[in-house]
């Protein structure tokens, strides 16, 4: 009798084993808070504890189910973090919220997701793109311009949407997005498409965007030369009805200085109209260890609409993974 007990016991553990071992669940995200003296083109200088100066902070969780034949079910959750108040935005999870599946034909997912151009910005540019030193998001991204001329090339977090991205093969990769706008006054759907190729030390990739009355592009760059690793952008977006085409290029560089430091610039112009926008960022990054790491970085940024203007914020800062 005890031997047919301990026989069932066994059989149940090994089934709960099984079951723990077909489906995954882990917390992550990144700390990050920065203090310095920030200014902006027309704006005015501000000491202040700022979050998310070289990475943005966030609380992550993502997830995964063996549904066997090489099907598996995935899942993501994230949500923003302002390290300086605490505060969150006000959609808990606008950073992301998605699931899907995932196999031999690749990955389909549905919900809030990452736009490509957000995505590709993050690629071909050496700072990480979630941050306020990624100069490519800062002129090619989800808000560029100054005051009255601020407008959004693409978002970065694309809502209601379905998202496509295909198995590698050989290096090459290619995604399809598309945005419903859920909407009776006219407002258009996203469409989005991608292609990279990596393969070694070499990347390369296009994006095309058609987003709220604006058609987009980009084609990037990157080669690692081991001594460092160069980055490279030309993007361009049309606004219907306007007679002029918004043009972005940026170029970048990361330098391992030591095996646990590095040095990353970047520099980008955008021209629209009489517009001019620069930025020029550059940062020292050293790791204590795998997960946390020290900063110091600046951004100078200058801006030409009507009359001209510039500003250069400075600012050191703790990061940390989890």
């Amino acid at each position: 009798m005890f031997a047919k007990k301990s026989l069932v016991a066994v059989a149940a553990l090994l089934s709960v084993m099984g079951a723990q071992a077909q489906s995954s669940l882990n917390i992550y995200g990144n700390l990050d808070v920065a203090f310095g003296s920030f200014e902006s083109a027309f704006g005015d200088r501000v000491t202040r504890v700022e979050s998310g100066i070289e990475a943005g902070s966030f609380i992550g969780f993502k997830g995964q189910e063996d549904l066997g034949g090489g099907l598996k079910a995935i899942f993501k959750l994230e949500s923003v973090i302002g390290m300086d108040t605490g505060a969150t935005t006000t959609n808990m999870w606008t950073r992301t919220s998605e699931v899907g599946l995932t196999g031999g034909f690749g990955t389909v997912t549905a919900g809030n997701s990452l736009s490509l151009n957000f995505l590709a910005n993050a690629t071909y540019n050496p700072f990480p793109v979630t941050g306020a030193l990624n100069v490519s998001e800062n002129l090619f991204g989800h808000s560029v311009g100054v005051g009255s001329y601020r407008v959004a090339v693409d978002e970065a977090f694309r809502s209601n949407a379905v998202t496509y991205t295909s198995p590698n093969l050989g290096g090459f990769t290619v995604a399809a997005q598309y945005g419903a706008a859920e909407s009776t006054t006219g407002t258009d759907d996203t469409y989005a498409l991608q292609a990279n190729y990596a393969v070694g030390k070499l990347s390369v990739g296009g994006t095309y965007t058609d987003f709220d009355s604006k058609k987009a592009w980009q084609v990037g760059a990157s080669y690692d030369f081991g001594v460092a690793k160069a980055f490279g952008q030309y993007a361009q977006a049309k606004y219907d009805g306007a007679p002029v085409t918004y043009k972005v290029y940026q170029l970048g560089v990361a330098v391992p200085v030591t095996a646990n430091s590095a040095v990353l610039a970047s520099y980008g112009e955008g021209k629209y109209d009489s517009i001019r926008l620069r930025q020029f960022s550059a940062a020292y990054d050293y790791s204590l260890s795998k997960r946390t790491g020290v900063y110091a970085g600046a951004l100078y940024d200058h801006a030409k609409a009507g009359s001209s203007d510039s500003g250069t914020t400075y600012a050191v800062g703790l990061r940390h993974a989890f």
